[in-house]
């Protein structure tokens, strides 16, 4: 017992020159490292605050590791925040830090129901934890349970400098049952009652914002708030939210940026941004690009939101990424996210693709634009339902017959009634596009074309005129202009549009014509080289043509070559045995030499 007794008495002793000279205790230097965690905490100095508070639980302090598990919720790192206020709770099961921290993960994960039984555990430990009181009213609220959330909220209006943070939640409370008075007084007096505070400033421009709507009234309270405390994350991205829907566009892009850049983990700044250069879009296409990153950053942090994934799929189709457009809106759609917009998207991107059905669908599920509805339209007559394209094109003109897609569906109309030979009605329709634009050439192509089916072949001719002079570059104008000088038999001008029309294009569809009804009138004038030259230009655009063998043949007839004649007639006959013409020019090649000058 007595060298027992002296070897304490020893130690006693030590610890207490130890103590005389100053040299921390383990115990006094968690205490310092706990104490410097939390200024580093409450600074914003989260890497400080992580390594002070590290060291702490590495001495076997759980309100350390309660510490690291509050640097990871700033952190929005939840697994690590949930492991580490497990780990403190283990470690000291009476500390009532760790069961609000578990609490306080299960809320930011959307879970008040599980939450609000720890908050009561934390309460139980400490009978004035005025975080935990807080968090379990605002979880309350949350679920619409508005007495309890009132009953536990009221106590916290006794707790000194806490008050005006209950009275604000008291306002949320209110909120949550439509007493905008009610909640309009607490958030006011809180104000009053904590001045320096941006939290009163915040919860008034979150009244009159998402209650009243006025976004004017929002502003200047979130812009006090944010003077109080500049490196708030979440006021800043408040007054941004309000300059956005202030339309204050320039200012709101400021402060979302500012907030990605200051924290790119917090996942509603990265949607706010990615948003507003979406809807940016339409007068500058630049800032789809510019909505992408943002955008994958929402859903890479929040993968279970399909509005993100909604957001990111119609950026993805106007940057012509239309594979990962399809994989990101399935994704929403698998996720309940459906919208209008989304769906009118995915018909645009399904028309894209040629995926006719699906494009219907999704633009019957959608709120398709007239120019959409073009789109419908132009895939009836793909289907082979005119009628169904017909009723498309009539609902679009009948919706603003000025605008420029009533234009184009008068235009469609009267093609498509032309196609079904309803000459008469394609007229009608195209000279209802020429009332409303004189300049549309192809409205004046087409009532030529159809003129030309009713044999009214004069009005043919000057609607011809009009599109060949509309449009003096393109080569299926002029040639048939040409057809209706011929048919006219205004040989000269006949002569000078359709050679017009092989100078702008040789090798196009009608060009087979044009040189074979060129050579025709060079037989006429017996210039026969120059006829053969055109006529087997013509065979070779259009094989098939058995009246430009037939002119050949007879070119080359008088023209005095008598094997190259026969062959063109028999390729003629090849291609129909009873040509008349073709049969007299073998039968007069069999009787002799061929007769000079032949008519044609």
């Amino acid at each position: 017992m007595i060298p027992f007794q002296k070897t304490c008495g020893i130690l006693i002793l030590a610890l207490g020159v130890a103590g005389a000279h100053g040299l921390a205790t383990p115990r006094e230097a968690r205490a310092d490292e706990l104490k410097d965690g939390r200024a580093a905490l409450q600074a914003g100095q989260l890497d400080d605050a992580l390594r002070l508070f590290e060291k702490a639980a590495s001495q076997g302090s759980a309100e350390g590791r309660s510490g690291v598990g509050q640097v990871w919720l700033k952190r929005r790192q939840y697994d690590k925040a949930r492991e580490a206020f497990e780990t403190a709770q283990k470690m000291d099961p009476l500390l009532a830090w760790p069961w609000y921290g578990q609490g306080e993960v299960l809320r930011r994960e959307g879970k008040c129901d599980a939450a609000i039984p720890l908050y009561q555990k934390a309460n139980e430990l400490d009978r004035k934890f005025p975080e935990a009181t807080l968090a379990l009213g605002e979880c309350l609220t949350d679920l619409k349970r508005t007495t309890e959330a009132i009953n536990a909220l009221g106590q916290g209006t006794k707790w000194g400098k806490w008050r005006p943070r209950f009275l604000v939640a008291l306002g949320y409370a209110e909120l949550s049952r439509d007493s905008l008075r009610s909640a309009n007084v607490y958030f006011t007096q809180a104000r009053e009652e904590a001045p320096d505070d941006p939290r009163p400033r915040k919860a008034l421009g979150d009244f009159y914002l998402n209650k009243r709507g006025i976004a004017e009234l929002a502003i200047p309270e979130y812009t006090a708030a944010v003077a109080l405390d500049s490196s708030d994350v979440e006021l800043r991205f408040a007054l941004a939210q309000g300059l956005f829907l202030g339309q204050r566009y320039n200012d709101a892009l400021r402060e979302y940026k500012w907030v990605v850049d200051r924290d790119p983990e917090f996942p509603a700044g990265q949607l706010g941004l990615g948003n507003l250069y979406y809807l940016s879009g339409p007068a500058d296409p630049r800032r789809y690009a510019d909505a992408r990153a943002p955008l994958e950053k929402y859903v890479q942090l929040t993968p279970d939101d399909g509005k993100g994934w909604s957001l990111l799929g119609r950026t993805y189709f106007y940057l012509h990424m239309k594979d990962e457009a399809v994989q990101a809106l399935a994704k929403a759609e698998q996720l309940g996210a459906g919208s209008k917009d989304m769906y009118t998207v995915l018909g645009r991107l399904y028309a894209d693709r040629k995926e006719w059905n699906k494009a219907l669908e999704e633009f019957a599920r959608g709120d398709p634009t007239p120019r959409d509805q073009l789109s419908v339209a132009q895939i009836w007559v793909f289907q082979g339902n005119p009628g169904r394209a017909d009723s498309t094109y009539r609902a679009i003109i009948a919706k603003d017959s000025t605008s420029s897609d009533a234009r184009f569906a008068m235009l469609e109309l009267g093609k498509l009634k032309f196609r079904a030979q309803d000459y008469p009605g394609a007229v009608d329709a195209l000279q209802r596009r020429i009332a409303l634009d004189p300049g549309s050439d192809e409205a004046y192509y087409y009532i030529g074309l159809s003129y030309k089916e009713m044999k009214r072949y004069s009005e043919a001719l000057e609607a011809f005129r009009q599109a060949a002079t509309l449009a003096d570059g393109k080569a299926d104008r002029q040639f048939w202009l040409g057809v209706l000088y011929a048919q006219l038999d205004s040989v000269p001008q006949a002569k000078g549009r359709l050679q017009k029309s092989l100078d702008l294009d040789s090798t196009g569809t009608f060009s087979g014509v044009a040189y074979r009804q060129l050579g025709f009138y060079s037989l006429l004038d017996k210039n026969y080289s120059e006829a053969i030259r055109l006529l087997e230009r013509a065979v070779q655009r259009n094989e098939k043509d058995v009246q430009a063998w037939v002119w050949l043949g007879q070119g080359q007839q008088n023209s005095g070559n008598r094997p190259r004649a026969l062959d063109s007639y028999k390729r003629a006959l090849a291609l129909d045995a009873t040509q008349p013409d073709a049969l007299k020019g073998i039968k007069s090649l069999g009787a002799g030499a061929p007769r000079e000058g032949g008519s044609p």
